[in-house]
C-alpha cells in the first residue's frame, strides 16, 4: 500500500490552531537541539503508532506534525501513522535544520552531534584498518572497505547503523530535558 505523505515547510505549520508536534529524533539529538514550543519527544525506534494515537487521543481532527533531523525518519513515522489509519499527519520538511533556518525558537545545548560522532568513529576505524593492513596483514584493508561501504549505504538510504548504535551509547543517553 503506497501512502501519500504530506510535507510542510516549518514556517507553514499551523501551530496557532490546536496541533501536536512529535519529534522522532534520538535522545542525544533532542538533548542538543529541541523546539522551544510544546512538543512530544519519542524516538522512532520506540514509536508504536496505534499506542501513541490512543495515548494522545488522536482522532484525525488534530493535525500531527512529525519532526526529525532532515525528514527521512519523520517520513517513516508518518507512514506508520497512515498505516494505523491516521491521515492528518504532516512531515516537517527539512527537519530541525529547516526549523532553525526558518527562525523557529529552539533550545540549543552544547554537545557533540551524533553525525559528528559517526564521522569520528568511521574515520578512526578506516585509519586503524589501513595501519593494520600496512603493518600487520593486508586482510585488514577489508575492514576499511566495509566501513566505507557502510558510509555509502548510509548516504544512499539515509539510514546509518553506526548512528543507531552510537545513539544507544551511555554518553548519548540524556536525562529527560525539555
Amino acid at each position: 500500500m503506497t501512502v501519500s505523505i504530506k510535507k510542510v515547510a516549518p514556517q507553514n505549520m499551523q501551530v496557532e490552531q490546536a496541533c501536536l508536534i512529535l519529534d522522532v529524533r534520538t535522545e542525544a539529538e533532542h538533548a542538543m537541539t529541541a523546539l522551544q514550543m510544546q512538543h512530544i519527544h519519542l524516538p522512532l525506534d520506540r514509536l508504536q503508532a496505534c499506542e501513541f494515537m490512543r495515548e494522545q487521543q488522536l482522532d484525525g481532527a488534530t493535525p500531527l506534525y512529525v519532526l526529525c533531523a532532515a525528514g527521512a525518519r519523520a517520513t517513516k513515522a508518518a507512514e506508520m501513522f497512515a498505516q494505523a489509519g491516521l491521515h492528518n499527519v504532516h512531515v516537517i520538511e527539512g527537519g530541525i535544520v529547516a526549523c532553525q533556518a526558518a527562525g523557529l525558537p529552539l533550545i540549543i545545548r552544547p554537545g557533540m552531534s551524533l553525525e559528528r560522532q559517526v564521522r569520528i568513529v568511521a574515520g578512526s576505524l578506516v585509519l586503524l584498518a589501513c595501519a593494520l593492513g600496512t603493518w600487520v596483514h593486508p586482510g585488514f584493508y577489508g575492514a576499511a572497505a566495509v566501513v566505507g561501504g557502510g558510509l555509502v549505504f548510509a548516504g544512499i538510504t539515509d539510514w546509518c547503523g553506526m548512528a543507531m548504535l552510537l545513539a544507544k551509547a551511555p554518553w548519548n543517553k540524556s536525562s529527560k530535558r525539555n
